[in-house]
C-alpha cells in the first residue's frame, strides 16, 4: 500500500483516461513517448495537462493521483480502444475511408449504443505486411523502424 494512503480505508482515485484539454494539440502519432518529450511544444503542453489533472484530482479530494493519461494522444479516449492499436501498426492505410461495415439484421436495433458504435467504426485498410504495434511509453522499449 502506498505510504500517503496507508490509513485509508477506501483510497479513492480516477480509473481511466481524463478528458484532454482542448488546448492540448500535440500528439504523438507514431513518435515514441521519449521523442516527443524532446519536442519543446509537445512537452509544455504535456507537463500543462498533467498539472491541471493533478490539480483538479486533489480539489476533488482524491487519496492517489494521477496524470489522467495525459501522454496519450487525443483519439485514445474516444473509438481508438478498437483502432488505435490498428493506426499504430505497420502494414495498414494511414488514410480514414469512411466506409462502415454493414450492420446485419442480428445487430442491436438503431439507437442502441453497440448499433451506434457499429456503425461508426471505420478500421483502416490492410496495404501490407503487419508488424507489432508501436508502442508510446517508455515501458514498453523500442518501436519497430518502418
Amino acid at each position: 500500500m502506498y505510504k500517503a494512503s496507508a490509513d485509508v480505508l477506501l483510497p479513492t482515485s480516477v480509473i481511466g483516461s481524463l478528458p484532454r484539454p482542448a488546448w492540448h494539440t500535440a500528439s504523438l502519432g507514431r513518435q515514441t513517448f521519449l521523442d516527443a518529450m524532446v519536442n519543446a511544444r509537445w512537452r509544455e503542453q504535456y507537463e500543462d495537462a498533467v498539472s491541471t489533472h493533478l490539480r483538479a484530482q486533489e480539489i476533488a479530494g482524491l487519496d492517489i493521483c494521477t496524470d489522467g493519461d495525459a501522454h496519450y494522444d487525443e483519439e485514445v479516449g474516444g473509438f481508438s480502444w478498437q483502432s488505435y492499436p490498428l493506426r499504430h501498426m505497420a502494414g495498414f492505410s494511414r488514410e480514414v475511408r469512411l466506409t462502415p461495415p454493414a450492420v446485419t439484421a442480428v445487430s442491436p436495433p438503431r439507437g442502441h449504443i453497440l448499433h451506434d458504435q457499429l456503425e461508426a467504426r471505420v478500421l483502416p485498410r490492410i496495404v501490407g505486411p503487419l508488424a507489432l504495434a508501436i508502442c508510446n511509453t517508455p515501458r514498453c522499449g523500442k518501436p519497430p523502424k518502418d
